[in-house]
């Protein structure tokens, strides 16, 4: 596995990172300033958002944490950047992470002790508020991917898994295939929905697998120039993690060969053509009962 960010904000833009690689556009005049800079030792987390919004959570070089941002809703500023009475921040900055929805209007933020979310759609929120119990969670969120139209992705510690995404036809029926394999939303690391573009994703697997689709010309190109990076970066983070935990003594659970790593990769990639195929399908036959008078809609919570 290794540590990556995908952000995509309202008017182009994007930021893409792996721990050997990254790629950005368009990025806020602040924003491109602080990176520019040479103060900043290590990236947690970027997220972009509506007109030259965005947060930046960073290390600088002397190893002491910090947290920019621009335009973002009064309530999350006052979330990420509260303090105690001896005036230290309550957030963990290293693990604090942001989703924007279209244009700001809602949001989920968390680190890993606190929460904080606002206009989420309703599906949403009830999955959400179902996994609190007594004020604390018995499930907490893993990925909650915030999109167009009132879209929504919600996986769990537990792999639980809930959506709404009617307007990312691939994502959907690739999730749905997921949830009939064994592991299969386990295996779900990352999933980003472009809040301004229908059928726009990037979905990351443990493996290193990427699968992504109507995005940006510019993040396109990003994107297919930081692939085999993360695939690099992935192999070298596990082969590292099996040797410290060799070295430990522990008992290291193994991920499959390289081959059946392939076979899978290469499955996914042929079932993502013909999700494609049948997504536009789908979208022909809207067009076609719409035309007719009949307009019908489907999503999928749980």
């Amino acid at each position: 596995m290794c540590d990556t960010t995908f952000a995509f904000g309202q008017r182009g833009n994007h930021f893409i990172q792996c721990p050997s690689r990254l790629h950005h556009t368009r990025l806020p005049k602040k924003l491109q300033s602080l990176l520019s800079s040479n103060q900043i030792s290590q990236i947690y987390h970027v997220a972009l958002g509506c007109e030259n919004s965005f947060l930046l959570a960073y290390r600088d070089k002397k190893g002491k944490d910090h947290l920019e941002s621009q335009d973002l809703p009064p309530e999350i500023s006052e979330f990420i950047y509260a303090r105690n009475k001896h005036n230290q921040h309550l957030r963990n900055i290293p693990n604090l992470r942001l989703t924007l929805g279209p244009y700001n209007t809602s949001f989920f933020v968390h680190d890993e002790s606190a929460c904080l979310w606002m206009n989420l759609p309703l599906p949403l929120l009830n999955a959400l508020q179902s996994r609190i119990k007594n004020g604390a969670w018995i499930d907490k969120p893993r990925i909650v991917a915030l999109g167009a139209s009132s879209n929504f992705l919600l996986i769990t510690q537990n792999h639980a898994a809930f959506w709404d995404l009617s307007q990312y036809r691939t994502l959907s029926h690739m999730l749905e295939f997921s949830k009939t394999q064994d592991h299969g939303i386990q295996e779900v690391k990352t999933v980003i929905l472009h809040p301004y573009r229908f059928q726009g994703f990037v979905a990351q697997s443990w493996n290193g697998t990427l699968i992504y689709e109507n995005l940006p010309s510019e993040a396109m190109g990003g994107m297919n120039a930081m692939r085999a990076a993360i695939m690099k970066d992935t192999k070298e983070g596990d082969r590292r993690k099996s040797d410290l935990g060799a070295k430990r003594g522990e008992s290291v659970q193994r991920r499959p060969s390289a081959r059946k790593q392939e076979i899978l990769r290469r499955e996914w990639r042929d079932r993502k053509e013909r999700f494609r195929a049948e997504a536009r399908g789908l979208k022909l036959s809207l067009s076609l009962s719409i035309s007719a008078g009949e307009i019908g809609f489907g999503g999928s919570v749980g």
